[in-house]
């Protein structure tokens, strides 16, 4: 009879043993939540410490983001639809606002015209500016 129980013992820790494998596979079925924390800023937007402000020489007069004629706003994106055209800008706060074609941008600028890549803007000398999404700013041509 002692066999029996040896028997009966290998059988019940085998039974244990394979209990314990099946809750650790379990275990690794359940999705894992990455305790990486996204980063509080955005990365692509302008700042001192994601980009600096540099103007490429393409033969043409161009100047950075001049503080005075957007308020230190960037131009983040275009929305052309069939009916209307809507600009987006972010402002160095974080916020981000929409423009339509008219639109004042601040007191002494104003939207005229919003194109896939690049927008229109009018100061209060009447001097028109091309505003790229690559924070490039410089006189229009027409």
């Amino acid at each position: 009879m002692n066999i029996n129980k040896k028997k009966l013992l290998v059988l019940f820790l085998t039974l244990v043993l394979c209990q314990f494998q099946l809750s650790a596979l379990k275990a690794e079925d359940v999705k894992s939540i990455d305790d990486e924390e996204l980063p509080a800023i955005d990365p692509f937007a302008g700042g001192t410490a994601g980009s600096t402000n540099q103007s490429i020489d393409l033969g043409e007069t161009q100047q950075s983001s001049d503080s005075g004629l957007l308020n230190n706003m960037r131009l983040v994106g275009t929305i052309i639809g069939k009916n209307k055209q809507i600009a987006v800008f972010s402002s160095p706060d974080g916020g981000a606002f929409k423009f339509e074609a008219g639109d004042l941008l601040t007191t002494s600028t104003v939207l005229l015209e919003i194109f896939s890549d690049v927008v229109i803007v009018k100061d209060q000398e009447d001097e028109k500016f091309e505003v790229y999404m690559n924070n490039i700013i410089r006189p229009s041509e027409g």
